[in-house]
């Protein structure tokens, strides 16, 4: 079992990483919609705002605390058998440490 206080720590950053990540969402949603479709005129200079690599790391960095959090928080409330919830934590852990390395060489590669 987590640490109770650990938990609380998890339930603050999902709550502070919820109202930035929709409103991100939302930004580049509107932006990619702006670029399909070049009438709509809702923010200025979409292309330049879709691609910037300030909000696109930030992005990343929001969902990936926001994801890890609110599902270790779900394993610690759902899953009752202590070997289980320790096995899906690891694989949870393993799973957003992967994807958070290869967003990262991602993110070089299209710096570069």
């Amino acid at each position: 079992m987590v640490n109770p206080k650990l938990l609380r720590v998890f339930l603050l950053i999902v709550e502070i990483t919820s109202l930035p990540l929709l409103v991100l969402c939302l930004v580049y949603l509107l932006t990619g919609y702006q670029m399909l479709i070049p009438g709509l005129r809702l923010i200025p200079r979409p292309r330049l705002v879709h691609t910037d690599r300030v909000l696109r790391v930030l992005l990343v960095t929001l969902a990936l605390a926001h994801s890890y959090s609110g599902l270790i928080l779900l394993c610690e409330k759902r899953i009752r058998n202590s070997t289980l919830r320790k096995l899906v934590e690891l694989s949870i852990t393993l799973l957003l440490a992967y994807f958070a390395i290869l967003l990262g060489i991602l993110e070089i590669m299209v710096s570069k």
